[in-house]
């Protein structure tokens, strides 16, 4: 399952996309913000639970608030197994609701 990842996302104000990758219990991004994304996740049955730390470079988020360059924002999800075929799904990212879709770039052994 390691693999790069589009993402893609969306929340009250405004949207973004950026890239992931996803391997071995780790997650590690960048989005188009300057944010970077680093966390860990687990398989519960066919789905991946997880939580990631997005640190903020200093841009608004898609859930509306303004964050300071270097402000830690935690993110959780819970993804079906088919998280990777471009569908949206909602995550929890500093408690509110933001829609992610991850389309798959490619293996990385």
């Amino acid at each position: 399952m390691s693999a790069l990842y589009q993402m893609r996302y969306q929340g009250v104000a405004g949207e973004g996309h950026g890239a992931v990758y996803i391997g071995k219990g780790k997650i590690v991004g960048v989005d188009i913000t300057g944010a970077r994304y680093a966390g860990i996740y687990v398989a519960k049955g066919t789905s991946l639970s997880g939580n990631v730390t997005l640190t903020s470079a200093g841009a608004k988020l898609v859930t509306g608030k303004q964050v300071p360059p270097g402000t830690e924002v935690p993110i959780s999800f819970l993804l079906p197994p088919s998280f990777d075929n471009g569908q949206w799904q909602t995550i929890s990212v500093g408690g509110n609701s933001v829609k992610v879709a991850f389309d798959k770039v490619g293996d990385i052994p």
